[in-house]
């Protein structure tokens, strides 16, 4: 059978890169009013395909609105190829609910434009996640086009695949050639440089192709649509036997379904391919990891306690702010394409991602805001100072633990502009005392952290907002049994004095304990961990390790003199430094002392030092079953890595690491970097929740608040070293020890990729018994502990309503919730849950308010078979190993707004 030659033109539009966002649309906008022109004017040039990515569209039309309906027309007639993405996203740095978002805006915007391409593109990913088959599924997708990660190896010499994930879902996979998306571009030859090039990729496409038919992507980064590819095409044909067609990629895996037979299957997550091209760059991890704690946070405000209260607050007849959620969403994943969030892009792209970021938080609490007015409603501006303290329960089981609140007592008001609502212009005596009592009138325990006098607004629909001078308590509450998905309220009442309360943790110069843990710290700053419930006990943890760093954005690259310093070395300043009855904690503080940059020509690093201030805090409450570190540096050095290592004692070579809507165990595998002459592989790997170390009997776990980067060092230790900070000053460098292949990108300066002044870092050091990592039960019950802390809610004068409500419980800890939201289309509320251990679960998904109708649902919301429900209220469910399970519930009253 002759050969058939799928030529696709494409441009791959990278939205922001080594230019900023709106230099880039500036082309973008020519670029698409060309292609119209020759769309119009050509009728030889049947189609281009518009990168997979519905953003483009709408980042044209902002500014060329009138050209639409061409859009349109072009993509009725199937010459504009669209979707299914929103944005093309990196995959191992964002949520998976992130990602089922991204398709479910991208999927909707292409079906409104009158068509999406059912093909999962994802060409220039930095790898590939383990579940990206599933959850193109969830789409109705069933092929996945890749490149990066795969390929190269004995093994992976053909074009077409079977991409199994770990819960058995399925895809064809089509691995592009070593060239990439760039292979079949042919611009700008001659005749006879035309001929030459496709004799010098003939023989390779014909030796990869499992079928008759072959793929020839034509374009690349930001180029334009070829004019002369019709040209080329009849060149091509005069020269060489087979069938040139000018294709689409849908055309190409149509024609490529109808002939195969048996595939070789590819299993998990794809990170390797290194010598087949530059594969995972795996520096994007920790580049710029302020850009990846912002991303965390606002992932988890949106999809864990905006969302959440909304569809309960809809439950109870408030009108829909979905909209606002949609803009906050869209805001959120435009900062989720590879070069921004992996944070290898020019300084001012990731100074406008801080902006998106700190949008997608004003609109959050918005939303959060309006919903908890519905929920829990008050009259703030009433005479009477009645208040109560209120915490909602994010997670799907009932919690109990120590949290945090903000307190606040009027003092006086303050005149502001026309606002004559002033009652109180002389400030009241200070708050003597007061007390948390519960609905049955039993005094809560507190604790006080900080007391401040200051300024509040209270806004108002129909008038000025009104300014007050405030006395601010921030307090730990003894918080117990909050319900699942829930609140529960607790009475503020005034008193003449403030109680003391006993504690129930032992504390002395450098030690803290609980019943579960004791956490010990010696005068090197080690920290020494006994785990009381299971005998155990882990050493020299939180050590600072700091290395030098003369890569770019995109790779770590050690320089070939390199200097490793242990924190160690420095003298540690050890304090108890609160001994309440609800929190002990103990403050290191140290000051190592590092090389002040690289030298200038990136050989070694500087003879000069540079004082890099550390101060690290660990926490622990009666409750705590970890012990949770927050750590302050002071970086004011450059080119170079800063860790945190936790030891754990075992002798293992693999490692568990929390991944989208699965769990994955990974081998840490030692390579002679002589073999690979492009890019070495990279030792550190990415995390989303957590990483798990675990023997025969015993296990140590290590959450993290936003730093995705880790390495299971190969010391024999089992060591975990945590990346804090990695300080490059290039987007791409050259001539890098860890990539002998060349630059990645183009030579760009940035002075804030260096990371300069002040950073926070979160993180926990959680020990258990090597049992829990069968099910990852009760690490996703404490992950969500740490990840997802109560929201407190405070409330003048709340209205009649019973001090305590929930709305979904689910009964399997090895379930894990990803989305509690309102349906996109019609009434309803849409909830998604995962099971990510390699083990079958049950569990029962209990309603509090009575189910009037269930179905089963996909990704992209679309219903299926109805489900029965158990006395109105319970849901079993059965999943097997990383399943994921969507259902589609209407509740008793929901009131479409």
């Amino acid at each position: 059978m002759k050969p058939t030659y799928h030529i696709v033109s494409h441009s791959h539009w990278d939205r922001e890169w080594y230019k900023s966002f709106e230099h880039f649309r500036a082309m973008l906008v020519t670029m698409v009013d060309d292609l119209l022109d020759i769309l119009h004017h050509d009728p030889d040039f049947i189609c281009f395909t518009l990168d997979g990515q519905t953003v483009i569209l709408e980042d044209y039309l902002a500014v060329r609105p009138e050209r639409e309906h061409e859009i349109r027309e072009f993509i009725a007639k199937g010459r504009l190829v669209i979707g299914p993405w929103y944005i093309l996203p990196d995959e191992f740095l964002v949520s998976a609910e992130a990602t089922v978002r991204n398709l479910l805006v991208g999927t909707k915007t292409a079906e409104d434009f009158g068509g999406e391409m059912k093909v999962g593109y994802i060409p220039d990913s930095f790898g590939h996640i383990a579940m990206m088959p599933a959850i193109l599924k969830g789409f109705d997708i069933d092929t996945a086009l890749v490149y990066r990660g795969f390929g190269g190896e004995p093994d992976q010499r053909t074009s077409e695949y079977w991409w199994m994930a770990p819960d058995g879902s399925k895809s064809l996979m089509i691995h592009l050639y070593k060239n990439g998306y760039s292979a079949g571009y042919f611009h700008q030859e001659t005749d006879d440089e035309v001929v030459g090039r496709f004799k010098a990729l003939k023989d390779e496409l014909d030796e990869r192709a499992t079928t008759s038919h072959r793929l020839l992507m034509n374009g690349g980064d930001h180029h334009w649509p070829d004019p002369k590819l019709p040209r080329t095409l009849e060149v091509l044909r005069q020269n060489f036997s087979g069938e040139f067609l000018h294709s689409s990629i849908p055309q190409y895996v149509d024609a490529v379904k109808k002939e195969i037979n048996g595939l070789q299957e590819v299993q998990g997550e794809l990170r390797f391919g290194y010598r087949y091209a530059f594969a995972v760059l795996g520096g994007i991890y920790s580049s710029r990891m302020y850009i990846k704690q912002e991303n965390w946070h606002k992932q988890n405000l949106l999809q864990r306690y905006v969302e959440p209260l909304h569809a309960l607050a809809r439950s109870e007849g408030m009108k829909s702010q979905l909209p606002l959620i949609r803009h906050a969403w869209r805001t959120l994943l435009k900062n989720h394409p590879h070069d921004s969030i992996c944070g290898c892009s020019i300084d001012p792209v990731h100074r406008e991602m801080m902006t998106r970021f700190k949008a997608v938080e004003d609109v959050a609490t918005s939303v959060v805001e309006t919903s908890l007015q519905h929920i829990i409603p008050y009259d703030d501006l009433a005479s009477r100072d009645d208040r109560y303290l209120f915490f909602f329960n994010p997670s799907p089981f009932q919690r109990t633990e120590v949290a945090h609140a903000d307190v606040k007592f009027y003092l006086k008001d303050i005149v502001v502009g026309l606002n004559p609502d002033v009652k109180v212009d002389t400030k009241l005596p200070s708050v003597s005392g007061f007390v948390l009592e519960d609905a049955d009138g039993r005094e809560v325990p507190y604790q006080i952290v900080r007391r401040t006098e200051g300024y509040d607004i209270t806004y108002t629909k129909y008038n000025y907002p009104k300014q007050t001078f405030v006395d601010t308590f921030t307090i730990l509450v003894d918080a117990q049994d909050i319900p699942s998905m829930g609140y529960r309220g607790f009475h503020i009442k005034k008193t003449d004095r403030f109680t003391k309360y006993p504690s129930h943790l032992k504390t002395g110069k450098n030690f803290i304990e609980n019943n579960f843990l004791r956490v010990e710290v010696n005068a090197k700053g080690q920290v020494k961990l006994r785990d009381k419930v299971n005998g155990q006990t882990y050493e020299g943890l939180n050590v600072f390790e700091d290395s030098g760093d003369v890569g770019d954005e995109y790779n770590y690259s050690y320089p070939r003199k390199d200097k490793w310093i242990n924190s160690t070395t420095a003298k540690a300043k050890v304090s108890l430094t609160e001994r309440g009855p609800l929190r002990a904690a103990l403050q290191i503080q140290l000051t190592m002392l590092v090389p002040e940059s690289a030298t200038r020509d990136q050989q070694a690093r500087s003879k000069k030092n540079a004082r890099l201030p550390i101060t690290s805090t660990i926490f622990l409450t009666p409750y705590s079953r970890y012990a949770e570190i927050v750590t302050t540096v002071d970086n004011v050095a450059r080119d170079h890595r800063l860790r945190t290592l936790i030891p754990t004692g075992m002798k293992t070579d693999s490692i568990f690491a929390d991944s989208q809507f699965c769990v994955v165990e990974r081998e840490q595998k030692e390579y002679d970097v002589r073999e690979f002459t492009i890019e070495h592989p990279a030792k550190v790997a990415p995390m989303q929740r957590f990483v798990t170390v675990r023997d025969k009997t015993r296990a140590l776990t290590v959450m993290s608040y936003g730093l995705p980067e880790y390495e299971l060092k190969p010391d024999g230790k089992g060591t975990v070293a945590l990346t804090l900070l990695r300080c490059v000053g290039l987007l791409a460098g050259e001539n890098l020890l860890t990539r002998p292949g060349g630059k990645s990108g183009w030579h760009n300066e940035t002075p804030d990729a260096q990371c300069p002044g002040t950073h926070t870092f979160r993180y926990a050091i959680l020990p258990h018994s090597a049992h829990d990592v069968d099910s990852f039960a009760s690490v996703n019950e404490l992950s969500e502990y740490f990840h997802l802390p109560l929201l407190p809610v405070c409330r003048k004068n709340p209205a009649a309503l019973p001090m305590q409500g929930g709305m979904v419980s689910i009964s399997s800890s090895q379930l894990v919730l990803s989305a509690l939201k309102a349906a996109e289309q019609g009434d309803g509320i849409i909830l998604r849950v995962y099971n990510p251990a390699r083990r079958d679960t049950d569990g029962v998904i209990h309603f509090e308010r009575k189910v009037i109708r269930a179905w089963h649902a996909k990704l992209n919301e679309v219903v299926g078979e109805p489900l029965d429900v158990q006395g109105g209220h319970d849901i079993p469910v059965r999943l097997g190993a990383c399943g994921i399970l969507t259902l589609k519930i209407e509740l008793e009253d929901a009131t479409q707004g």
